[in-house]
């Protein structure tokens, strides 16, 4: 057959034959574990600090929410207000973005009670870091402990996905809704990076504004337009890809596998929000979300591995990996004995606190007069004393042979307590 035919017949083919589906980055890229404001139950909210642990842990995807301050800069904050979280008070619209940074944006948090106002002083773990007052966790600095810029957040982590939320100010207008969507697209298009965004809103009008001056960004479609498709089987805006629901909506359950398999069928992702219990977190997995949006990243890193669930390979950018080991809560732990057999030592571990959530670290020993060190692991589990957890365990290690020799010499050595990503406990401990 001639060419010119073979290259008819290949056209008529083609055009007789449906139209592929164009490809989704929202569902091919599953499923994720997405941490939401950094994971604001276990560390603080939207801080470096909290980004840059549940990367290490194995989140796959950050979520952040933007305002714009007085110089129109995109600060990453949950509120239109800095008073829920930061040391500050007023709205964020009415700092620059140099004054906005200065604040303490630990000086509210309580590990896995959030930002809250109405513990005791002791419980505010990092309050004080970002001011000096308290040296920071070891590997991480002050400047991790304020508010951020949305543009710190995208350098330190390219090719990470990230879902940016438009705020609306304090109180809530739907012209400062606007406003953050007009500043928002022009800082992404400026910053060129389409690929692995989604741009969500509750605001329905906002997401219209920012389609129209960012075709090219993904977006979650906004409240109105979330129960036009659930309820009256309406097609989302232009430029939707991924659906961001929560299981439920006034009482009017939204995440059925109806709904995801219509979504998926339709080329849309879906991702849940904000699921912080474990049954949960496996029922939506089982009905094949592409991803869930946690506080407590943590817990959901522990179930999505307890399955062996399968996702894409992390950016290096990240510096974690999937199911990490070395992870914990900022529990309150204490060396209360040591004793050493031969060259096997043996460190009790008390646990203090009483937080619904991992508690593990490692203690590192060492004696005056040598050089030599040695570290032994600690895991509390999952389970507070409470819930009939222990509230002692045992780090063990084999010594090297002159660490165990000067030990038995001076008879008492030095601690060094440490919660993963947490702070140390520096202590002398007699030999028992």
């Amino acid at each position: 057959m001639p060419a010119a035919a073979v290259a008819l017949l290949a056209g008529i083919v083609a055009l007789l034959l449906p139209a592929a589906a164009s490809a989704n980055y929202w569902t091919e890229h599953r499923a994720l574990n997405i941490t939401h404001q950094g994971g604001e139950n276990e560390a603080p909210s939207a801080t470096m600090y909290a980004f840059e642990r549940s990367m290490k842990l194995g989140s796959d995807m950050l979520e952040v929410d933007v305002n714009t301050t007085k110089d129109n800069k995109l600060v990453i904050m949950h509120d239109g207000s800095v008073d829920r979280t930061t040391n500050g008070t007023g709205p964020v619209a009415d700092y620059t973005l140099a004054q906005i940074k200065k604040l303490d944006a630990a000086n509210w948090f309580v590990p896995l009670e959030g930002a809250t106002q109405d513990a005791d002083k002791k419980d505010y773990v990092f309050r004080g870091v970002r001011t000096g007052e308290k040296k920071p966790p070891a590997g991480y600095s002050a400047d991790d402990f304020r508010p951020l810029e949305l543009q710190e957040l995208m350098d330190r982590y390219p090719g990470v996905p990230i879902n940016i939320e438009i705020k609306g100010g304090v109180p809530e207008t739907p012209a400062d809704y606007l406003h953050v969507a007009d500043v928002l697209a022009k800082f992404l298009n400026k910053y060129g990076r389409t690929q692995g965004i989604a741009v969500a809103s509750f605001n329905d009008a906002a997401i219209d504004r920012f389609h129209q001056l960012a075709p090219k960004i993904d977006l979650a479609p906004a409240t109105g337009a979330v129960a036009g498709y659930v309820l009256a089987d309406q097609p989302p805006p232009e430029g939707t890809a991924v659906f961001q629901v929560p299981t439920e909506f006034s009482g009017i359950p939204v995440v059925t596998q109806d709904f995801v398999d219509r979504a998926h069928s339709d080329g849309y992702g879906v991702h849940v929000w904000t699921i912080d219990d474990a049954p949960t977190m496996n029922t939506l997995l089982d009905m094949g979300v592409d991803g869930i949006m946690s506080a407590e990243p943590m817990r959901l890193e522990h179930v999505m591995c307890g399955r062996d669930e399968p996702r894409p390979p992390l950016p290096k950018a990240t510096g974690g990996k999937h199911c990490e080991p070395d992870v914990s809560i900022a529990c309150d732990v204490k060396a209360t004995e040591l004793l050493l057999n031969g060259r096997k030592a043996r460190v009790t571990v008390k646990r203090k606190d009483d937080i619904d959530s991992r508690c593990a670290g490692a203690v590192k020993l060492s004696v005056k007069g040598t050089s030599k060190k040695k570290t032994a692991k600690f895991d509390f589990g999952w389970d507070p004393p409470s819930a009939g957890g222990p509230d002692e365990v045992l780090a063990k290690a084999k010594l090297p042979k002159k660490l165990a020799a000067k030990l038995r010499d001076k008879g008492k050595a030095t601690a060094k307590v440490t919660p993963f990503s947490a702070f140390t406990r520096k202590q002398s401990l007699k030999l028992g």
